[in-house]
């Protein structure tokens, strides 16, 4: 069998990176192209004629769904989702894709992706393919529906609990038993007692989300929760340091040292 003409489509350069990691690992695969966003994948889509893309559903300005309506279903190319939504919001649309993938997939979830991605290559089925897509895309309404009410049931929730991924099963995770939240990108790292949890979603947008009354902004990469704050140390470079009650120090930045010295004098009662 030919190598198989593959694109990636993701806004975020650590996804697309973990893709190409495994990608490479098959000779199957051949990769003509990445793409960042939705304009870049349609004119790949168009111009390179990729056999399968690997594509984001949520992207700024142009999603995943949109680059599929702006597409010919005749040029349409084989999809496999890839999505940071829980199986609630997938059951909506996985039916109609070759496959998906939930961010942060594992390498076996991966690795069964593309086996299933050669066997479809091999059967030609290509035009039953694009019929499922092509009724994916009339209900899209229908997917939009279900994953704002997926979003609403979280946000009506008061954020106390949080669905996490943790080693290719979702795992909930109560907001009081974060001990600190460490920013990366388009995730954030959820600390929880000597466990970490990837969570989809930006540390400023989290933060806004937060009850202000147990947690703080200690850090342009670091929010943490005072119920968990042992106290205010300093190195002998004169840098100011959160000693948490799991003994993990997370560094004080000097834009917010002196809210936060103020916050803890007045409020806790917590001096350096």
């Amino acid at each position: 069998m030919k190598p198989i003409p593959t694109l990636i489509v993701d806004d975020e350069e650590l996804c697309r990176q973990g893709i190409r990691m495994m990608l490479v690992t098959d000779k199957a695969f051949l990769i003509v192209g990445e793409c960042a966003n939705g304009k870049e994948a349609i004119q790949a889509i168009q111009q390179k004629k990729p056999e399968v893309v690997f594509l984001d559903i949520k992207m700024p300005e142009i999603s995943g769904f949109d680059v599929l309506k702006r597409i010919h279903p005749n040029e349409w190319p084989m999809i496999v989702f890839v999505t940071a939504y829980d199986e609630h919001a997938v059951k909506a649309f996985e039916v109609h894709a070759l496959d998906y993938v939930l961010k942060p997939f594992t390498k076996a979830r991966f690795q069964k992706t593309m086996e299933k991605i050669k066997k479809t290559v091999r059967e030609r089925d290509a035009s039953a393919f694009a019929q499922s897509l092509l009724k994916m895309i009339s209900n899209l309404d229908t997917v939009h529906s279900e994953e704002e009410s997926w979003k609403s049931q979280q946000e009506a929730a008061s954020w106390e609990r949080l669905l996490v991924s943790d080693r290719g099963t979702r795992v909930v995770v109560e907001v009081k038993d974060i001990e600190w939240i460490e920013g990366a990108d388009y995730y954030v790292l959820l600390r929880c007692q000597g466990k970490s949890y990837l969570y989809r979603e930006r540390l400023k947008n989290l933060e806004e989300k937060l009850p202000l009354s147990q947690f703080c902004r200690v850090h342009k990469s670091a929010i943490i929760n005072l119920s968990f704050l042992e106290k205010i140390i300093m190195d002998h470079k004169n840098k100011y340091f959160a000693l948490m009650k799991s003994g993990a120090r997370v560094g004080i930045s000097r834009n917010r040292k002196k809210d936060f010295f103020t916050l803890c004098r007045d409020k806790y009662g917590i001096t350096t």
